[in-house]
């Protein structure tokens, strides 16, 4: 068996003790009917139709099972009425989506910010929030991470996501610990394999910002000298129960930009391989003066013409970060 039909394997299990329980205080007909199809789903693990269509014969799509271990049609056989169904729920869990999102420019305490998220279906794993202070005299926080996984799977962790870092934050806490609380609740409340890269800063308001990573790709810095990587990362979010996390801090001068990102723009590939992290950091440097939406704009494009024409496999998201000048 491998690890992703054992990991389905505990979620049906899972499922069905919940479900079992439920019909002991809860006789309806609708719990006897889910039972029913939760054993037919760990009787089909175990023989040789496991994720084949009951209708035409052919493999159901592994991120459809994943989300929802009972599927025995594929897409290509859902009738009219499933498919419109589908697409209404799809339609819908974008619009959530699109509501949790942050404005998309933000100046504040001398600081501007702004993003772009581009998902590459109907939602999207990655996660962007900015979070504005109440106050002229607190911090600023961004958060900017990818949940593993795509599809509906992955927006609902990514939403998870979301809810867990506007119940923690505290700006009296330090990130490290903030993002060390998000993890042990994420852990808890994922099953096994579910993680996220994320990467969280807090700005300050004298130019001086924390900086904290949980797997992610290292964001890039652009001053005065150039461009290039911040170091530092730990482990993503909801491996280990126990993981640990430090902050670094960073004294920003006027102008310099400190661009976060998914690995969407930077893994993005064709038959020449991928864009990759020096053609990013290029693309950051040329335009590094431009106001903070035609930067990202700029850096978003500039992948496109390396693409030339071909598809995106992954979400992409930017996050843009300035020291305003005086």
């Amino acid at each position: 068996m491998s690890p992703g039909e054992a990991l389905l394997r505990e979620e049906l299990a899972s499922r069905r003790r919940r479900l079992a329980e439920l019909a002991t205080t809860q006789p309806e007909e609708r719990l006897a009917e889910l039972l029913l199809q939760v054993d037919a789903a760990l009787e089909r693990l175990d023989g040789p139709d496991w994720g084949l269509c009951a209708v035409c014969q052919e493999e159901v799509e592994d991120r459809r099972l994943e989300t929802n271990p009972l599927l025995t049609v594929c897409l290509e056989c859902l009738s009219a009425d499933e498919r419109r169904a589908l697409e209404r729920d799809l339609a819908g869990a974008h619009q959530v989506q699109r509501r949790l999102l942050p404005p998309p420019e933000l100046s504040h305490g001398g600081w501007q910010m702004a993003w772009l998220w581009e998902p590459k279906g109907a939602v999207s794993g990655d996660h962007v929030d900015l979070v504005a202070p109440r106050g002229d005299d607190e911090p600023v926080h961004l958060l900017l991470g990818d949940v593993a996984g795509k599809g509906v799977a992955a927006s609902l962790l990514q939403s998870h996501l979301h809810a867990l870092f506007r119940a923690l934050l505290d700006p009296r806490q330090g990130l490290g610990e903030l993002l060390a609380r998000a993890n042990r609740h994420f852990h808890h409340a994922t099953g096994a394999g579910s993680y996220a890269t994320l990467v969280a800063a807090r700005l300050h308001g004298d130019g001086s910002l924390e900086l904290t990573n949980a797997g992610h790709p290292r964001p890039l810095l652009a001053d005065r000298r150039g461009v290039r990587p911040v170091e530092g990362a730990g482990l993503p979010l909801g491996l280990f129960e126990e993981a640990e996390y430090s902050a670094r801090r960073l004294q920003l001068a006027a102008g310099d930009t400190l661009l976060l990102y998914t690995d969407g723009w930077t893994e993005a590939s064709t038959a020449r391989g991928e864009y990759g992290v020096g053609r990013a950091a290029a693309a950051l440097g040329a335009a590094a003066q431009l106001p903070l939406p035609e930067l990202l704009a700029a850096c978003r494009d500039d992948m496109e013409r390396y693409l030339a024409g071909g598809a995106r496999s992954d979400d992409f998201t930017l996050m843009a970060l300035r020291r305003e000048r005086p």
